[in-house]
């Protein structure tokens, strides 16, 4: 036999393999890593996800909750077990920061990691107390530069998606306020309604409900669209920061080096979970919108984001913890 025929032969034996192997699995249970506490919005919606992926792919999805170090733990614990399919990790916006947040990180997501489906976007949405003389995110970028750090604005914490879409939105802009940290994200928007600090950036399922009673303001929306629950608040992108997309995701990850056939067929049946009308609906409750991507396409966002927070943290001058 020539070379040329031995290495289509060994072509097709691979392929046929790979797709034998993609065809039996699952063949036991998963076990999925989601590297936050629980009880938290993340747990949450992993928990919703992997009931629904359980069921497209009759078998047991473990959930294994791994808090600590920003996500760090658990995306550590991924990246190191073994590339079978049976370890998946809710890959979520830590992943993103953590580069430029941590000094001491024990794994790279490019590259020990296999991003296998984008799964939801998830917008925040900036607020202001009603007593603020601004109607609009307009008047408010307006005050604040006639009013340098005069007005304060809440966090849950240094280098949270709450802190750093703030942080963006005043490079892009000019504005200045003043940033107050707190120890989560209950406790940010408790001390905004204490009239302790004037403005937040808020996830949509704990501001919607104090902007319907009247107790915040909502300005602007931080993603590219609109949200569903707030059809009339616009978007910073169309309103005074062109481009401006800020958005906390979802996906799933896996080892790097899960065969391909295994990831496709992953890709294939949570595409088609997402694509329910009842996951739907509970990730909208979440405030969430489901986003399936192709593996390619999730980690180049992925790798996008990284550099994007990486530059906000290099601008603002934050320190990298040990």
């Amino acid at each position: 036999m020539s070379v040329r025929r031995s290495l289509i032969a060994c072509a097709l034996a691979v392929g046929a393999a790979g797709a034998s192997q993609a065809q039996s699995y699952p063949s036991r249970p998963i076990r999925f890593i989601v590297p936050s506490a629980p009880g938290g919005a993340p747990d949450i919606s992993a928990r919703m996800f992997a009931q629904e992926v359980s069921r497209q792919l009759s078998q047991q999805i473990v959930v294994d909750n791994r808090a600590g170090a920003s996500g760090a733990i658990g995306f550590e614990l991924v990246a190191k077990a073994p590339p079978d399919g049976y370890t998946i990790g809710y890959a979520t916006f830590p992943l993103a920061i953590n580069p430029s947040m941590l000094t001491q990180l024990r794994y790279d997501a490019a590259r020990d990691l296999q991003m296998v489906i984008r799964l939801t976007s998830t917008p925040n949405l900036l607020v202001v107390l009603p007593a603020v003389p601004v109607k609009s995110v307009q008047e408010l970028i307006d005050h604040a530069r006639k009013f340098p750090r005069k007005l304060l604005y809440s966090s849950g914490g240094s280098g949270t998606s709450l802190h750093l879409g703030m942080e963006l939105l005043m490079s892009m802009t000019g504005a200045q306020l003043v940033h107050v940290p707190y120890k989560g994200a209950a406790l940010a928007i408790t001390a905004l309604l204490a009239n302790e600090v004037q403005a937040y950036v808020s996830n949509l399922v704990n501001a919607v409900p104090q902007v319907q009673a009247g107790k915040l303001r909502a300005l602007a929306v931080t993603g590219l669209n609109r949200a569903s629950a707030l059809p009339n608040v616009p978007t910073l992108n169309e309103t005074v920061a062109k481009g401006y997309d800020m958005v906390e995701f979802h996906g799933l990850a896996a080892p790097k080096g899960t065969p391909s056939a295994i990831v496709t067929r992953l890709n294939r049946e949570i595409a088609k979970a997402l694509a329910s009308a009842e996951t739907r609906t509970r990730f909208a409750q979440q405030g969430a919108d489901p986003a399936p991507s192709t593996p390619q396409a999730f980690e180049r966002f992925v790798l996008a984001e990284q550099a994007k927070y990486a530059g906000i943290v290099r601008a603002i001058g934050m320190k990298p913890e040990g």
